[in-house]
């Protein structure tokens, strides 16, 4: 066999009247060359998978970066909106303080919910006195609110398992005849029967008045307090803490009734609401 020469000669041939000319080259130099060009290309293409995968990064920087400027925004439109919060629960706090001295002070005069139209009838007398107020140190109850699951207002229950006799509104006058503002409701039930609180709160006023006989006021806070009235016992004492299995009393024939009943009172800010639209269905007063 024959050795391959160890050079290449490259021979260009331009035309017929024109000089060829040749060029000789190591045949390592030729095998150099290629690799040179291999070696370029393959640089070319690592160059542009690199530059493409750069991009994409780039891109998905940019994007996070852009979605990042949107939460932020929106973080900082929420924060302004706790700190308007922050500042109204921090107003109705001290008018939580307020309302809890005004109640201690005795009931407020019941007042028909603003409506819109006068009543013509009088309100009845609420009562009134300072008996066995709250005293300076009492519990507060923020931390015994009763809300629901999802927040939203106070949960409410019957405080006593019986017979609704006179609704919350209007009325017939029980004693005496006329038409009358009934700002609670009465519920019939024997002498004797436990009542028990309509929801978690403190004891801020017990006392005793002709009209509303023994009766008992728990404040729940955020301006909501209850009135438990024409009570034959009262087994709690100002400034207690009562939950909703603590019996605050008996049902009996104090004040002005004709039979044995509970009047039952809500009240927001000092003016009735009717309870019935605040009792929760899930809610029952405890078994006794």
């Amino acid at each position: 066999m024959s050795r391959l020469k160890k050079t290449v000669t490259i021979t260009i041939l331009p035309g017929v009247t024109e000089k060829s000319r040749q060029w000789t080259f190591p045949r390592w130099a030729l095998y150099l060359f290629f690799v040179v060009i291999a070696l370029l290309f393959s640089g070319i293409v690592l160059l542009v998978v690199f530059y493409t995968y750069e991009t994409k990064k780039f891109m998905a920087l940019k994007t996070i970066q852009e979605e990042t400027r949107v939460q932020q925004e929106h973080l900082d439109r929420y924060r302004k909106k706790l700190d308007s919060i922050e500042a109204q629960l921090s107003e109705v706090n001290n008018l939580d303080a307020q309302i809890m001295n005004m109640v201690a002070k005795g009931a407020p005069d019941v007042h028909p919910p603003p409506s819109g139209k006068a009543l013509t009838s009088p309100s009845p007398a609420s009562p009134a006195g300072e008996k066995n107020s709250v005293s300076p140190g009492m519990a507060r109850p923020e931390n015994l609110l009763p809300f629901g699951d999802e927040g939203g207002g106070i949960r409410y229950a019957l405080p006593v398992k019986g017979w609704i006799v006179s609704a919350f509104g209007r009325r017939a006058g029980p004693v005496g005849g006329g038409e009358e503002f009934h700002p609670g409701l009465d519920i019939a039930k024997e002498e004797g029967a436990t009542i028990y609180p309509d929801a978690p709160g403190v004891v801020v006023l017990t006392d005793r008045t002709p009209d509303y006989g023994n009766y008992v006021i728990v404040y729940h806070g955020l301006g909501q307090s209850s009135l438990f009235a024409h009570l034959d016992s009262i087994d709690v004492v100002s400034g207690e803490v009562v939950g909703r299995k603590s019996a605050i009393g008996t049902i009996g024939l104090t004040g002005l009734t004709t039979a044995p009943h509970l009047h039952y009172e809500v009240r927001e800010f000092g003016h009735p609401v009717d309870p019935s639209s605040l009792l929760s269905e899930s809610l029952a007063p405890p078994v006794h």
